[in-house]
């Protein structure tokens, strides 16, 4: 926990006119780019999807390009896609920008971090929030809802991180790593979330025909299929697309392999976390795993999708340089926002343009190894803290045998 100074009101008004400026740069561009008709966003599948569902038309292009989500994402940007264009894609940014701004203060109190600490994790946040916020990509809407439902689930809200994992997930179904990932490590939330995704499931029927729902559904199993196969082949900012810019295309199974003991590893990180942690420890511990395997293992990540690092990236920088006062993981961590700001353009000057993807999957294993580090350096203290109070409260116990003797 960092101390609270007499210039922390400053630092956080200073954060929230960071988010603003982002918003009013990205809207700014955006505006500009629909009035020359040269836009350059993604929310156009998603307004499509809208058109296509409503006019129980296919949803799926089957060629691993355009609307790549579950038919209930159709659903929640409808909101969205039913105001006029240019008012669409800017208050569907807006909305993003803010939700994640206000997931970065609650994450930043819910630690106890003040002004500075907020400050900091948002400029962050914001230099990586960039692309993804022009593009309109909804990884920015997720990555908040993802982390308001840890903060939910260090307070023991069952529900409400039920309902926001479950609408992240029909936004976008990356959000399943940490339904997965909560289930187990919060036993309590299991049932919750098997309800919360059979409603997800069954929304659609209310609004389509039932055999269009199904035929959808078929659909959008094939297209993920299609999905995951083009993102094993081509060139992208994960792991296994790294190795491949370095010559090194490991077969399917072994991916799989590398996948599942990487999940297997990630499950065990965040189960000790909240074993041995405060609530509110293990609750970043839950986001920031869950972003940094998603990062390294879904197939289609690209650079923007480094979005939702940001606030990962953001709060190891506020602890090593607030906190731990320590110059070398402050450095390192300030070193991994540049590199995986600048991916593109560092990695044109080594590799071909399409293969300048590299960069920041590199970074993301550096500081999954960093937080990794940290995680066990915080158990091994936690469990010396309850070792001696243990000892302590033996050696009371002890001493008034001793004194009834």
């Amino acid at each position: 926990m960092s101390v609270e100074t007499t210039s922390s009101p400053q630092y956080r008004r200073a954060g929230w006119w960071l988010w603003l400026t982002l918003t009013v740069i990205v809207c700014s561009v955006v505006g500009l780019s629909i009035r020359n008709g040269q836009e350059r966003s993604v929310t156009g599948a998603y307004q499509s999807a809208v058109v296509h569902w409503f006019a129980g038309e296919p949803l799926y292009n089957m060629q691993g390009h355009g609307f790549l989500y579950l038919p209930q994402a159709a659903l929640t940007y409808a909101p969205w896609a039913f105001l006029p264009h240019t008012a669409s894609e800017l208050v569907w940014r807006m909305c993003m920008i803010a939700v994640l701004a206000g997931s970065l203060s609650r994450m930043t109190k819910l630690l106890g971090g003040e002004g500075r600490w907020f400050f900091i994790a948002t400029a962050a946040s914001v230099v990586l929030a960039w692309g993804c916020a022009r593009n309109g990509q909804s990884t920015l809407l997720i990555t908040g809802l993802m982390i308001y439902a840890a903060a939910d689930l260090s307070e023991q809200r069952w529900w409400r991180a039920t309902a926001l994992l479950s609408l992240a997930f029909a936004f976008k179904p990356l959000a399943l790593v940490m339904i997965m990932l909560a289930a187990v490590v919060y036993p309590k939330t299991s049932w919750r979330l098997v309800i919360g995704l059979i409603i997800v499931g069954l929304v659609p029927f209310a609004t389509q025909r039932p055999d269009y729902v199904i035929s959808q559904y078929q659909a959008c199993v094939q297209n993920l299929d299609v999905t995951f196969k083009v993102g094993e082949t081509g060139y992208w900012a994960q792991f296994f697309g790294m190795l491949q810019v370095a010559g090194v295309d490991l077969p399917s199974p072994l991916r799989t392999g590398i996948r599942l003991v990487a999940a297997a590893s990630t499950l065990l990180a965040c189960w000790q976390a909240a074993r041995h942690l405060s609530p509110q420890r293990a609750a970043l511990y839950l986001f920031s795993s869950t972003a940094c395997y998603l990062m390294l293992f879904n197939s289609r990540t690209e650079g923007n999708t480094y979005t939702m690092v940001g606030p990962v990236y953001g709060a190891l920088l506020a602890e090593a340089a607030l906190v731990r006062k320590d110059r070398r993981a402050t450095a390192w961590m300030i070193a991994a926002v540049v590199l995986t700001l600048s991916n593109y353009e560092l990695g044109v000057l080594f590799t071909p343009r399409d293969r300048a993807i590299w960069i920041s999957p590199l970074v993301c294993i550096g500081v999954s190894s960093y937080l990794v580090g940290r995680l066990l350096s915080e158990i091994t203290a936690a469990s010396g803290r309850t070792s001696e109070k243990g000892s302590d409260e033996r050696l009371t116990n002890d001493i008034s045998h001793a004194r009834a003797a």
